[in-house]
């Protein structure tokens, strides 16, 4: 039970960063990650339709600055360490 709790706390804290990563991106002026990114931290962390729209989004993403600049150089903010 204890783990399942704390894997639940990890999920939901990277996707907390992964969104300050997001809205990051969008105030420096990143039209395309404001496009393609709509799914909150809560749904993306515990809804099974809100994990698969956030890995849609990110996939949309790469595809929109691809279009858009002719290369992935700029989605090398999305690799997560």
């Amino acid at each position: 039970m204890l783990e399942r709790l704390r894997d639940a706390v990890t999920e939901f804290l990277d996707h907390r960063e992964f969104t300050r990563d997001i809205k990051a991106q969008i105030e420096a002026g990143d039209q395309e990650a404001a496009e393609a990114f709509r799914t909150g931290t809560f749904a993306a962390a515990f809804t099974w339709s809100g994990c698969c729209a956030r890995g849609e989004e990110v996939a949309r993403y790469v595809r929109l600055v691809l279009d858009a600049d002719g290369t992935a150089d700029r989605v090398a903010w999305l690799r997560r360490p």
